[in-house]
Parts: C-alpha cells; sequence; structure tokens
C-alpha cells in the first residue's frame, strides 16, 4: 500500500519544492502568487454559485493583507493618487445607512457587500502588474464566458442547467444563476473577455483568431439570447461604442451593427414597442422618484425601497408587491442615499470612469500607432469598457447593492485600476515602454526572464508579429 502512494507523495513533494523556496527567499511575491491565482479562479468560476462568491473574495483578501504586510512599498494601492475617490464612496454608504429609515435593515443590506464586493477593488488591482498577468485575466473571463454558455446549451437542450439543476424561468434560460439576470453577467463578463482577440492575434492570424474567438463565445452569445436580457443587449451595444471613443475611429461603429442587429431580432417580442411600453419599469420608477421626493437630501436608506414606497401608499403597477428595487442603478443611489449621497456615488463612479478614460486614450493609441505585439493598453482598455459597459448596464438592470453584478464591476475596476497605474510606472524617460521592475508571480525556477520590449512578462525574447488595433470586432 505504502508504494502505491509514494510516487504521488514524491511527485507533489517536487511540485511544491519551488513554492516552498519561494516563500522562504521571496514571501511577498509567495502572497501575491496566491493572492493572483484565487481573484483568477473567483473570475472563472463565478456563476458557479454562492458558494464560491462568498469563499473566494475572503480568501483572496486574507492573501492581500499577508502581501501588504510583506510589499506595501510596491502595492498599487499605496501609489493609486486616486484613492480618494474611494472616500466618496464609503461617505455614500455610510449615507444610507446613517440616515435611513431603518438603520438596522440598511446596515445588513449594505453589509453584504462587504465581503463580497467592496473588497474585490483593492484584490483586484494587485493582480494586474503586467500584460502576463493582464492576458490571464483575460483567459479567466473567456473560461468563465464558455463553460456558463455551455451551461446554457445543456438547458436549453434538457431543461435543467448541469451545475445546480436549475430549469427555465419563464421561458429564459437562467444557467447556474438560476434566474435570467444571467443575461446580464454573460453580457458583462463578456466585454473584457473580448480582449482574447488581442491575445490570440499575439501569435495567429485574423482568420485563425477570428474562429478561435467564435468557438469560445458562441454558447455565452447563446446563452445572452436565451436569458432575453435587453439591459444586457444593451451593455453589449455599448461595448463597440466605447472602443470607438477610446480610438476615436467611429467607423469602428459600423462592423458590428449588422451582427448585433440581428442579434436584437432574436430578442422576439421583448423589443416590441407595445411590450416596452406596457414594461413594469416605469411604474417602479415613478415609485422611486415618489420616495426620493420624500426623502430629497439623505434618501430614505440602503435597501428601504419597498417599505418606503408602502409607507406612501402607494403600489406598483405590473410588478409584485414585494418588488425590492426601482429596476435603476442611478435612481436606486437616489432614492437610497439622497442628493448629498448621490453626488459622492456619481463622483466616485463617473470619476474613475473619467480618470480611466483619460489615462488609457493617450497610451492606447501610442501602442496602435506602434503596431506592438504586446496588447497590454488594449487589454486594459476592454476591462475599462467593462466597467462603464456596467453603467450602462445599470440604466435598466438592477440595484446598486445586488451583490454578484457589484462584485462583476468592482471586479473590472479593480483590474483597470491596477493595470493603469502599473502601465504608467513602467514607462522610462523617453517615452518608450520599459519592462516591468517587479518580480514574476512565478516561482524563480519557473518564472520567465524580462526584457525592456513593454509591459510584458511572458514570452519574451520570441520574435512576434505585430498585430492589427481594429478590435474584436474589427481587424484593420
Amino acid at each position: 500500500m505504502q508504494k502505491i502512494f509514494d510516487a504521488p507523495i514524491r511527485w507533489a513533494v517536487s511540485a511544491l519544492a519551488p513554492w516552498r523556496a519561494l516563500r522562504r527567499e521571496q514571501p511577498g511575491e509567495f502572497w501575491f502568487a496566491c493572492l493572483f491565482w484565487s481573484f483568477w479562479l473567483s473570475l472563472a468560476s463565478f456563476p458557479i454559485g454562492y458558494g464560491m462568491r462568498e469563499v473566494m473574495p475572503v480568501l483572496s483578501f486574507v492573501f492581500l493583507l499577508l502581501y501588504y504586510r510583506r510589499q506595501w512599498h510596491d502595492s498599487v494601492l499605496r501609489r493609486l493618487g486616486a484613492r480618494w475617490l474611494f472616500y466618496c464612496l464609503w461617505l455614500m454608504i455610510g449615507i444610507g445607512v446613517c440616515f435611513s429609515t431603518d438603520p438596522a435593515a440598511s446596515l445588513l443590506h449594505a453589509g453584504t457587500g462587504v465581503n463580497k464586493a467592496f473588497i474585490l477593488p483593492f484584490i483586484a488591482m494587485e493582480c494586474a502588474r503586467d500584460a502576463r498577468d493582464l492576458r490571464r485575466l483575460v483567459w479567466a473571463c473567456a473560461l468563465a464566458c464558455f463553460w456558463q454558455g455551455l451551461d446554457g446549451v445543456w438547458q436549453a437542450a434538457t431543461g435543467r442547467d448541469f451545475i445546480m439543476g436549475y430549469t427555465c424561468n419563464a421561458g429564459r434560460l437562467t444557467g447556474s444563476l438560476g434566474d435570467y439576470t444571467v443575461g446580464n453577467y454573460i453580457a458583462l463578463a463578456l466585454i473584457p473577455a473580448f480582449g482574447l482577440w488581442f491575445v490570440l492575434r499575439r501569435s495567429l492570424d485574423a482568420v485563425s483568431s477570428a474562429f478561435l474567438c467564435l468557438a469560445v463565445f458562441w454558447p455565452a452569445f447563446f446563452l445572452l439570447q436565451g436569458a432575453a436580457s435587453r439591459s444586457g443587449v444593451l451593455a453589449m451595444v455599448a461595448a463597440p461604442a466605447f472602443w470607438a471613443l477610446l480610438r476615436r475611429r467611429w467607423r469602428l461603429l459600423l462592423w458590428p451593427l449588422p451582427a448585433l442587429g440581428l442579434f436584437i431580432l432574436c430578442l422576439g417580442q421583448r423589443l416590441k414597442p407595445e411590450y416596452v411600453i406596457d414594461d413594469g419599469r416605469w411604474s417602479l420608477w415613478h415609485l422611486g422618484w415618489r420616495v426620493f421626493l420624500e426623502h430629497p437630501w439623505f434618501g430614505a436608506g440602503a435597501g428601504q425601497y419597498n417599505a418606503a414606497f408602502r409607507a406612501l401608499g402607494l403600489v406598483p403597477v405590473r410588478d409584485e408587491i414585494s418588488i425590492s428595487h426601482p429596476h435603476n442603478l442611478y435612481l436606486d443611489i437616489l432614492y437610497a442615499h439622497g442628493l448629498v449621497g448621490f453626488c459622492l456615488g456619481m463622483i466616485f463612479l463617473l470619476g474613475f470612469l473619467w480618470w480611466g478614460y483619460r489615462r488609457i486614450r493617450p497610451r492606447l493609441d501610442e501602442e496602435c500607432a506602434e503596431e506592438s505585439a504586446v496588447p497590454y493598453w488594449r487589454l486594459t482598455a476592454w476591462f475599462w469598457i467593462g466597467f462603464a459597459g456596467w453603467l450602462v448596464n445599470g440604466i435598466f438592470g438592477h440595484d446598486f447593492y445586488r451583490i454578484w453584478w457589484l462584485a462583476l464591476a468592482m471586479s473590472h475596476l479593480g483590474v483597470m485600476i491596477g493595470a493603469v497605474v502599473n502601465g504608467a510606472a513602467q514607462r522610462s524617460p523617453d517615452g518608450r515602454r520599459a519592462g516591468p521592475k517587479l518580480p514574476s508571480c512565478l516561482p524563480p525556477e519557473t518564472g520567465e526572464k524580462q526584457d525592456a520590449s513593454g509591459p510584458d512578462a511572458a514570452g519574451r525574447g520570441k520574435a512576434r508579429t505585430a498585430q492589427p488595433c481594429g478590435g474584436p470586432v474589427a481587424a484593420r
């Protein structure tokens, strides 16, 4: 019996030896590796169930604290000049709790987001040191879209999803999330996953890259169509518009329009004018506005939408009386936190949107003008677009404290922040991109050598062909 386990034990010991050496010699890098891969796993397994979304952020946060303890001087948070924007977020949340009509209920409502969403920007920003990290994170998003899309295909074929056994809801696919809001998830997860185009173009031609992208993404598009999420489609339509805004080439919008038009037609009656006019959201928006007028300065409190409109003797026209939010991100912030909290929330959300835009666009232009084979700023741009798409999705989407939805946005925001801060620091005085000063997250025995060709940490020293910068919707 002992001989049976000898070989696996020897293999495990030899495999763990580099990591033990890394922890002994470079403890900061060891905890960074733990942080990165735990966050990567949380992205790749995001829709698998509540358990992973509960456990993984907390585990990553423990690794983050240990990383800060050993390597705070190299952290993104220490070098982030715009961290004061997070203070605005915390003040907004504080207003939503302290001035609530039911502070205890609001504390519980907002507090559930601390370990599942509000810590994620700080975790994610430390996981984007260089282009290799960004490529791995893009692969994590693509993997999540692929397997969740296949789960949707399975659910359409068998009537139940493969992971949790959920059935369709009102004739719409739900995937492993158990609700057709999976359409919003898959739309938002797809946006940074579109960076896969640039990852593949490092070594493949345009036709091969397009074929592989289609093979990876078609299950996700199938699920998006089956979930019939109009707000998800809206975010998808906005994505190429944001890319065109960054590139300042509006002709790029012409490429996806036929496909998007066909995709929208597949949504059927949910986009018919009479269906849109009779949508229950208009009534929910009216109720939210009435609650805001009743509590204009500091709001009715986080999560108090239902109690507040009931207190006014109001009822929704089409939705059940138990409806908990107005189906609008901005109106949800407004009624819950009042004008003061709304201004603070917009400073945080739009402030980071503008902060990222101003820093990404010029460097993206430079990278594309050089036809660099290192797609650092292109991948960064698509994480920025992922956050911007969440803001568009929120027009008809969820409430601000919808945990899984907020967690996805905070993850994209954090990756964008980390990539911008590290990318800006990796520039030499003559304006040319310089290699990162930070060491690899792999053990020394398997780490890859670095040179000064760009903010990339993988595939160095190899000849690479230049790739087009038209984006995943258009090859120049």
